[in-house]
């Protein structure tokens, strides 16, 4: 298990390595094998540690501003907090916030921070784990509609600050919603899949709708990979309809849905 120490006062980076050292050769580490201490003085130390190494667990020497980095960089990894005597209050927040736990420095001793680590990893793993299955579709694997929201704005924000357009799909079998089964999701949801791009974003977002978001790019435009798509499901009753976010003129991803679904709803009504 690898260890990153995040403690600017030397003489508390000193006893936390110490109490670290007794853990690793004692027997508090339980089903560790091995444990590893990386330590760092300062967020841009600790980053440039994250970026460079795997780690599984993150023991941080409080600051807020530190806290916030290492969630933001490092989402994956679970953070026990080492507070001051008088910072108990705000490692109660924090934890509120994402962190996994948090000791009081002066009393740390080898069996709590131990039973706090190994706690840590293991609730933040069931938590990463109920996330995932609380955005998947359990029909298809898919994003559900809830992964797709989330996902499909951070591209639609990322497409923004990169100056790139964006394409959004929704794809609906053409059936009764009512009486469409489950084998025709299946069958549309490979279909999807099959057309997709690695980089695309593919989501079940109705019992009989489908979502894709695509980036322009160089080897294929947006307009080119709607025209693509377009002719992968003419022969299928699947019906397309789609939206277009420009920087130019930036749309929420709401109004890029309702006018995905339009163009959808204007294409069905004009073959009919």
């Amino acid at each position: 298990m690898r260890v990153l120490l995040i403690e600017s006062a030397p003489e508390d980076a000193a006893f936390l390595r110490d109490v670290l050292m007794e853990i690793r050769e004692g027997h508090y580490g339980s089903n560790w094998v091995n444990m590893e201490v990386l330590e760092a003085t300062s967020w841009t130390q600790a980053s440039a540690i994250l970026q460079s190494r795997p780690v599984d667990i993150i023991l941080l020497g409080m600051t807020v501003e530190t806290f916030r980095h290492a969630q933001n960089a490092a989402p994956n990894i679970p953070i026990v907090l080492l507070v001051g005597t008088h910072e108990e209050a705000l490692g109660l927040e924090l934890i509120r916030d994402g962190a996994q736990d948090y000791l009081v420095k002066k009393h740390v001793d080898c069996a709590p921070l131990a039973h706090a680590m190994r706690s840590a990893i293991k609730r933040h793993h069931l938590l990463a784990a109920s996330r995932a299955a609380s955005t998947r579709d359990t029909l298809t694997g898919l994003l559900n509609r809830a992964g797709f929201l989330t996902s499909a704005d951070r591209d639609r924000k990322l497409a923004n600050k990169l100056g790139r357009r964006l394409l959004l799909l929704v794809a609906e079998i053409h059936a009764d919603p009512l009486h469409h089964d489950a084998l025709q999701v299946l069958e549309a949801a490979e279909r999807l899949r099959s057309i997709a791009a690695p980089a695309d974003l593919l989501a079940r977002i109705d019992s009989a709708r489908f979502a894709m978001t695509i980036f322009d790019a160089e080897p294929e435009s947006i307009e080119a990979a709607r025209t693509r798509i377009q002719t992968a499901l003419r022969p299928h009753r699947i019906q397309l309809g789609y939206a277009i976010f420009t920087p130019d003129h930036p749309a929420t991803l709401d109004a890029l849905l309702e006018q995905a679904t339009h163009s959808k709803a204007s294409q069905a009504s004009a073959s009919e």
